[in-house]
């Protein structure tokens, strides 16, 4: 999870809803929950129908006045784990990458959202966990329109092939770039990269510290002259 996220997560026994074992978790390294029951034969990957998903969680969604981000299927410690990534509605166009919602918000949606998945048990035939998740200070860019709504933000981009000056890693102040193409100023230069080559982009969140205020000392000589004048 990324740095600021907020995740609320349901493990999911499928075709026994009163299995449901919920927990949730706040801060910088959440740990997640995740099923003990596991069937005996796994196969080696599963496949799920994501605009299936999205169509059946989008009314959900719309109810609690959020939007989807982003929809992950992975596998966790063999776990198979279905994530959401929401954000506040009407915030496509704010600069501000924490996605106006909370950990109650994450955990009404979760429930919300597993309930619209258990009315057809045949859209994940599988045992797997929901997570419901903010989208963090390092929020995954996904679009074009991401890199054009976080202009001026530090960004950490990778690219399959490299760029023009030999970087396949990118990371540096992201900045305003042609059609089909991104920008990022890295130490000063501006390196542009076709958006077709990013592999997986991101924020970069940076703590920045405030320079400790200088002690000024006195002046032990100083002191001393004046004492030798009131002589």
């Amino acid at each position: 999870m990324g740095i600021g996220s907020f995740f609320f997560a349901w493990a999911l026994a499928r075709r026994a809803p009163g299995a449901k074992k919920v927990s949730a978790a706040r801060g910088l390294a959440p740990v997640l929950s995740r099923m003990q029951q596991a069937s005996n034969v796994e196969p080696s990957k599963k496949t799920i129908d994501f605009d299936r998903i999205r169509a059946a969680v989008g009314p959900v969604l719309a109810t609690h006045g959020v939007v989807l981000v982003d929809l992950e299927w992975f596998t966790d410690q063999g776990t198979w784990i279905l994530r959401l990534t929401i954000e506040r509605e009407g915030l496509q166009e704010s600069s501000d990458p924490a996605g106006g919602v909370s950990l109650e918000d994450c955990a009404d949606v979760s429930r919300d959202v597993s309930a619209a998945l258990d009315t057809d048990e045949d859209m994940i035939p599988h045992h797997y966990s929901l997570e419901v998740s903010s989208p963090g200070l390092e929020r995954r860019l996904k679009s074009q329109a991401d890199f054009r709504r976080f202009r001026g933000k530090l960004g950490r981009v990778k690219l399959a092939r490299p760029a023009p000056d030999g970087q396949s890693l990118l990371r540096g102040e992201l900045a305003e770039a042609p059609d089909d193409m991104i920008a990022v100023l890295v130490d000063g230069k501006r390196i542009e990269a076709p958006y077709a080559d990013v592999v997986e982009a991101r924020l970069v969140f940076e703590l920045v510290t405030q320079p400790k205020p200088k002690k000024h000392k006195k002046s032990a000589r100083a002191g001393k002259s004046k004492q030798s004048g009131n002589r």
